[in-house]
């Protein structure tokens, strides 16, 4: 599965700092738990679950389900007498054997339990049907024209990942059962259908509806099973025999391919890469409308409206995320639906195995310099996550249904410690053991220790350190590494430390590290060797290691860590002089970006110019865009010259990406602070808002730039350009972020008047969320009478917006606002919220207000704190008019 919540993890994180005792056994994660959370395990299964039969009918008009669930069994236990389904919100009317034997059964709030006929002993088999109808509030979606939407197409479609589909169907919902299933469901006749495995046939009833009959002949999880209906274009492609076939919505048929397109040469990378064909008859991906996310329901992947993307942002935005989504949504198709883990506890064996495939097609698609950044964005994001709470990769302690777990440890750590293993294992053995772990385990369920047992047998290896400090403790080492040239003996000095607080969570990280020595072959030549060496450090417990390297001659260049094989963060000392050449020189991208971000901190001409030279010159743009982050970060006159040139001069279509980072470097010149600069940057800026740009991701940028910069006349300029439409309310975002912080109170009832679901569409509504996220964060600039209305409209929507990606960011922003008067909104809200990410939001935020002493205390501070910035602020924009005053008059005299 991946997810949209980026923004909403990063603000969730900040809060969650309660560490929770739970009865599980050390090591305990770090302010990740809240009150109610507690240990969870795979519960147990009296008999197995072969087969579920799904004959069902949809009235679209009620939005109803109803038919008999077939589901049969066959006996585990020495005796079985009875049998419980996950169920809720169900109405029960008959519960049979397939022979028509009636069977008692009673009703509790989230099962149905049936007594079976008689005992029915190991190996023994029975099916048990249950009619029923339904109209359930989650789980089974219907969409349709609504006064917010009037576009919206009529379709219904299932999500159940963790335990949504207990709502629509009674089910097992824990993965760590698997059965064949069948699906045969009838529909108004003008709907197409998409389900899992193949369609056997289509019957016409003769009264407006049709009967289509779907059934997937490979065991797999409950949470797996999918079925979409609705008006739609169906688009066929092919990998080989394979069938591959895109379902959206008729009117965005022409931009299916730019979503989906590269599926075939997908599945014939992974197939390939894995050396295991893509295990399926059919494979298929749908585009809903008002989903957020990706779901890899089996032979059926199910997309979100929010990743079908237009010609325009196909430039940048479509290929950075929403193909990268395609890939790991078919990788899962190996690791996920082939192969599912027991419990979510052991998420990380489907999330981070799609995740880094995901980066593997990206390596193979757009290449090494591409993957190896997009490796280090997924490192910052968990380093971020990391800084608000830590835990174990595989970790039991969550509150009801595990989705909490989905956060950046899961998949991005979890990727990264695929990649770790890539490169200890090295390439050829680390494929060799992926294939022998699908070849093995395909059809189960698995652990991480399934894992484990397979690398090490197919490569020799001992991976219980490995496997133990990665994955079943916590964090990362944290580097600290200083160089010396001794030129007397010709020996570099590499004294490297981990600095990270060392206890029962977080160990002292034993490692293989790579150095790299790049030395002149002679006196006075450009040409250079590299010497590379392998250390392994943290050994005895051992947090400072000092090594000694004899070279011909004082190298120009040091590198720990070159090609970025290890999960870690790391301050690294060196001349100025020696990062400029990394800058220029290094071949591998990561270097570069390295020596950009350290020359931000020298802050002398000779490197102003390197950076300014790398923004106009280096040949991949993610090392242009770090040299114009850095040219920002030095925020002078000079810098400020640099990062204008280049929105004038880079090619705007090639330099897409970079234009928008030069974007936001402007937003970093600020009135009252740096009057002049800030109106410069601001000039440069408000074209690409008013006018628009070839890219939405330099507009976007551009406008939450300009409204940073503080300068008088913003407001009106991006409120201009907020009326005109963008893919997906994409550049909606940026204006209403730039809206929050342009410090002019206008903003706010703006803003708002985007929250209003009787007039406004979902996605405008998001954006206006996020929005409002930076105005809680950037209150200081805003009178609190004027951010206390924000506060008000987000306790409405939080408890009545129809869509739940705008209640969770409703959520978050009153979490940020920290106002406790938003508690019995958030607790209404909670008391009926079904949606788990939405729910964990506002448990958070009740947490966090409901916390008395400490946090009344940091609230109080912080209102201090915001009061003090409004009137230094004050002061300061006093004292500039007061210059300008004085100015103007010698002007005059």
């Amino acid at each position: 599965m991946a997810t949209d919540d980026c923004e909403e993890w990063r603000v969730l994180e900040t809060t969650c700092s309660v560490q929770q005792a739970l009865a599980g056994p050390p090591p305990r994660a770090r302010g990740f738990e809240l009150p109610g959370d507690r240990v969870h395990y795979a519960p147990d299964r009296p008999a197995d679950i072969t087969h579920v039969k799904l004959e069902i009918g949809l009235d679209f008009e009620r939005e109803t389900v109803s038919g008999t669930a077939w589901t049969s069994f066959t006996a585990l236990y020495d005796e079985v007498r009875s049998i419980a389904f996950d169920a809720v919100d169900l109405h029960i009317e008959r519960v049979m054997l397939d022979d028509g034997t009636e069977l008692s059964y009673s009703i509790e709030p989230e099962h149905l339990r049936v007594t079976l006929d008689r005992a029915y002993h190991y190996g023994e088999s029975f099916t048990v049907g249950v009619r029923y109808w339904a109209q359930p509030r989650i789980g089974l979606n219907f969409n349709k024209p609504t006064p917010d939407d009037p576009t919206r197409p009529v379709q219904a479609w299932t999500f159940s990942q963790t335990w949504y589909h207990r709502h629509w169907f009674p089910c097992h919902w824990v993965p760590n059962d698997r059965a064949t299933s069948e699906i045969i469901v009838t529909v108004p006749a003008q709907f197409v259908t998409l389900s899992n495995g193949e369609l056997l046939s289509v019957r016409d009833n003769g009264d407006g509806s049709k009967t289509h009959h779907w059934r997937h002949d490979v065991p797999h999880p409950a949470y797996l099973i999918s079925l979409v209906v609705g008006d739609f274009a169906v688009v066929e492609d092919r990998y080989g025999e394979l069938p591959v076939t895109y379902y959206v919505r008729p009117d965005r048929r022409e931009d299916a391919r730019l979503l989906m397109g590269k599926t075939p040469a997908m599945l014939d990378f992974f197939s390939r890469y894995l050396n295991y064909p893509y295990p399926y008859r059919k494979y298929a991906q749908s585009v809903i409308e008002v989903y957020r996310g990706a779901m890899e329901h089996t032979t059926a992947t199910t997309h979100s409206f929010m990743l079908l993307f237009d010609q325009k942002a196909a430039l940048d935005v479509g290929e950075d995320g929403p193909v990268t989504t395609v890939a790991h949504e078919l990788a899962h198709q190996w690791f996920g639906d082939l192969l599912t883990c027991r419990d979510w506890s052991e998420g990380w064996l489907n999330e981070g195995f799609a995740t880094y495939l995901e980066h593997l097609w990206v390596e193979h698609d757009r290449g090494s310099d591409v993957f190896k950044l997009m490796m280090r964005e997924a490192a910052h994001l968990y380093f971020e996550e990391d800084k608000h709470y830590r835990r174990p990769v595989v970790y039991r302690g969550y509150y009801r249904d595990g989705f909490e777990l989905f956060d950046h440890h899961l998949y991005f750590k979890g990727a990264w410690v695929l990649h770790m293993l890539r490169h200890q294992l090295g390439e050829a053995a680390f494929r060799r053991g992926l294939h022998a772990y699908v070849e093995r385990h395909r059809g189960r369920e698995v652990i991480t220790a399934d894992l484990e047992r397979t690398l090490e047998e197919v490569t020799g290896r001992s991976l219980a350190q490995f496997f133990q400090q990665w994955l079943y403790q916590a964090g990362y080492p944290a580097f600290s590494v200083s160089y010396a040239w001794d030129g007397e003996r010709h020996l570099a000095k590499v004294t490297i430390k981990q600095t990270q607080t060392i206890d029962d969570l977080t160990p002292c990280f034993v490692t293989p590290v790579d150095l790299a020595f790049s030395v002149a072959v002679a006196d006075g030549s450009d040409e250079i060797r590299t010497v590379k060496l392998q250390v392994v450090v943290g050994e005895n417990g051992e947090t400072t290691q000092t090594f000694f390297v004899p070279l011909e001659r004082e190298p120009v260049m040091v590198r720990f860590d070159p090609d970025g094989w290890l999960l870690k963060t790391l301050e690294f000392e060196r001349p100025a002089h020696m990062l400029r050449y990394q800058l220029a020189h290094d071949p591998d991208v990561l270097g570069r970006i390295e020596a950009a971000e350290a020359l931000a901190k020298q802050g002398d001409e000779a490197s102003r110019r390197a950076l300014e030279e790398a923004l106009f010159s280096d040949p991949f743009w993610g090392v242009r865009c770090a040299a114009a982050q850095a040219l920002g970060e030095l925020g002078t006159e000079a810098a400020q010259n640099a990062l204008l040139r280049a929105l004038r001069e880079l090619e705007a279509r090639q330099w897409s990406r970079v234009r928008a980072t030069v974007a936001r470097a402007l937003g970093r010149y600020q009135e009252p602070q740096q009057r002049a600069l800030a109106q410069r940057a601001a000039e440069a800026l408000r074209p690409l808002v008013s006018e628009g740009d070839v890219s939405y991701f330099v507009e976007r940028a551009a406008a939450e730039a300009l409204g940073r910069t503080r300068v008088a006349g913003v407001l009106d300029v991006l409120q201009q350009a907020s009326t005109r439409p963008s893919w997906q309310a994409y550049v909606q975002e940026g204006i209403f972020k730039g809206l929050a912080c342009c410090g002019d109170e206008r903003a706010i009832p703006l803003l708002l008047d985007y929250l209003d679901a009787s007039r406004q569409p979902p996605l405008w509504r998001l954006a206006a969320t996020r929005g409002l996220l930076v105005l809680a964060r950037e209150r200081h600039l805003y009178r609190e009478a004027a951010w206390q209305q924000a506060v008000t409209r987000l306790c409405e929507a939080v408890e009545h917006d129809p869509w739940e990606a705008v209640r969770q960011g409703a959520a978050l922003a009153l979490l940020l606002f920290g106002e406790r008067r938003a508690v019995p909104a958030l607790e209404r809200a909670a008391a009926r919220e079904l949606e788990t990410r939405v729910l964990r939001s506002l448990r958070a935020a009740l947490y966090v207000l409901r916390s008395p002493g400490q946090a009344d205390e940091q609230l109080a501070q912080l209102r201090q704190d915001l009061e003090t910035l409004r009137e230094e602020n004050r002061r300061l924009k006093e004292q500039l008019a007061s210059v300008e005053t004085r100015l103007a008059q010698e002007r005059t005299s």
